[in-house]
């Protein structure tokens, strides 16, 4: 069902994409996966929170982002990305009631949606092949918080919240890519690199809880979720020829 509503939104890019541009550039529409993970030294390895007899800890697991994109042409070697990704987070959380050694492991998935602007220099390495440089940003849509819960012996419940506040629903990172592309007219484009990305903004507070009858405890905090991926792209190959924004007139 996601698949089908990420390819449903980016249908109106088919269109603009298998053509030249007013330029005389080739766009190209593509299709994006990438492999998430996380980076201690972006500061987003374990993060403790913890309140009295209450401590948590939360740790970035590995995590997915795929989507469509449209490259639109400058030059033969200067081109503009965007286009519309649905990012998957996963998150290991481990909580601990320290004066009893009870302790319980959980996962939370969180779940966003990115709008990418990338400026990308090739560099022509030989007939069909390219390395590739890009920098930019994008714009991060996280539409709910998340939960989840454990209940152990019935008795002691932990109750963990990424929570979203209503007026921070959007955010930005910056992001910066390297990596080879293999060109062919008729196949298209395939591309393999990586990306780092540095998020502006916590992705979300951790809101973690536990409860024993009447006793009640809860740490809270923000988490970072900057990180590294795996990129793998392919674009299809163009096959309309469009009209230059300038056309040649007659002699006078």
């Amino acid at each position: 069902m996601r698949i089908l509503l990420v390819f449903f939104l980016l249908f109106p890019f088919l269109a603009l994409a298998q053509a030249y541009n007013q330029l005389g550039k080739p766009n190209f529409f593509g299709f994006h996966y990438r492999h998430i993970l996380p980076m201690q030294q972006m500061q987003s390895g374990t993060q403790k929170f913890s309140d009295s007899v209450l401590q948590t800890s939360i740790t970035p697991q590995d995590g997915y982002t795929y989507g469509g994109m449209l490259r639109y042409g400058i030059t033969d070697l200067i081109s503009i990305e965007t286009g519309l990704y649905y990012t998957q987070r996963h998150f290991q959380i481990q909580s601990t009631r320290t004066d009893s050694a009870l302790t319980v492991d959980q996962r939370l998935r969180f779940v966003q949606f990115e709008i990418p602007i990338q400026g990308n220099i090739g560099i022509q390495l030989s007939r069909s092949i390219y390395a590739n440089a890009a920098l930019g940003g994008a714009v991060l849509y996280k539409p709910t918080s998340v939960a989840t819960y454990v209940n152990p012996y019935d008795k002691h419940e932990f109750r963990q919240v990424g929570l979203v506040d209503i007026n921070k629903k959007v955010g930005f990172d910056i992001r910066t890519s390297i990596g080879f592309g293999y060109r062919n007219k008729k196949a298209g484009v395939f591309y393999v690199g990586a990306t780092a990305f540095v998020q502006l903004q916590p992705a979300f507070v951790l809101l973690s809880r536990y409860q024993y009858e009447n006793f009640k405890q809860a740490a809270f905090g923000d988490v970072n979720a900057s990180g590294f991926g795996l990129d793998f792209k392919y674009f299809i190959p163009y096959t309309r020829p469009g009209r230059l924004i300038f056309q040649q007139g007659p002699i006078e």
